[in-house]
């Protein structure tokens, strides 16, 4: 390691030094709420100088821990810390974005398990107390089912955002990555619009029509919201891509937004269903080369 690593590396291990003391200073808000701030200075670093360096600063960031951190910021900042070395890994050997997303939605998902269920065990508190208000309100869904939908959800949101602003610090700092693909060439399989209806079609038959036992009624809803979800996101990049092509680029956050709001957001899924199943997007730039 040259001087210029040395410095960058104890520059970020600074940053990572200050983020912990700030979550001590303000009651441990930062690992409750934004635990995922942890993974950037040990990602930037890795990105820059690969596993060895990011290795090193991340072996240093740990023993930080033990002075400046818990029991529970341990936790959290270790896990955050282990996503931004393998995130800044697979951006320094030039894997794929997907594979970077995917591989940090898993530990995300895995993490956000460990704090529901260990947690639970080991500090005693009562899932159903805190999942009761939800419960109330969708009483059709088993507390389960809720549960596990919120650790998939709260993981793939803390994916996202280490995702999307590892990126941009990513191009900010001009470090050398997979080129981005642009929206108008994400464009969702036709197998999956299928698979769609099926999926939601066995849902609906399963509680009407066929006797199935309580588990695979679980499995079914936990599936058929999970189906919804991915169409949601895929009617995102529809109507982004009709912002692209209108060039309305002041309505970006409209496209975004919708997504997120309830009803309004069934818009959404069509757009996503739809795109699966005939292509929309496709079928207009066809048409626009012709």
């Amino acid at each position: 390691m040259n001087t210029k690593q040395i410095t960058r590396g104890a520059m970020m291990c600074a940053i990572y030094g200050l983020l912990l003391f700030l979550n001590q200073q303000t009651a441990l808000t930062i690992e409750t709420s934004a635990n995922w701030l942890f993974a950037f200075p040990v990602l930037i670093y890795t990105s820059m100088y690969g596993n060895y360096g990011g290795g090193i600063v991340s072996i240093a960031m740990i023993l930080m821990t033990f002075l400046f951190g818990g029991f529970t910021t341990w936790f959290y900042s270790w896990s955050a810390i282990l996503i931004g070395y393998l995130y800044g890994s697979g951006v320094y050997h030039k894997r794929s974005h997907m594979s970077n997303f995917l591989l940090t939605a898993i530990l995300s998902i895995f993490a956000s398990a460990l704090i529901i269920y260990l947690w639970a065990g080991i500090f005693g508190y009562n899932v159903h107390t805190d999942f009761q208000e939800i419960v109330a309100l969708f009483p059709q869904v088993h507390l389960r089912v809720i549960v596990f939908l919120f650790v998939i959800v709260l993981g793939t949101m803390q994916a996202l955002a280490i995702h999307m602003v590892g990126l941009m610090i990513c191009l900010r700092l001009k470090i050398n990555m997979v080129p981005i693909k642009p929206i108008t060439k994400m464009l969702p399989p036709r197998w999956f619009g299928y698979l769609s209806i099926v999926m939601c079609a066995l849902f609906l038959f399963g509680q009407n029509v066929l006797h199935l036992s309580v588990d695979i009624t679980d499995l079914l809803q936990v599936i058929v919201i999970l189906d919804l979800m991915v169409l949601d996101y895929f009617g995102v990049l529809y109507f982004m891509n009709k912002v692209i092509q209108k060039s309305h680029r002041n309505w970006a956050f409209f496209a975004i937004i919708g997504a997120f709001i309830p009803f309004v957001n069934v818009v959404w899924v069509a757009a996503g269903l739809l795109d699966c199943l005939f292509g929309l997007r496709a079928r207009h730039q066809l048409d626009s080369r012709e």
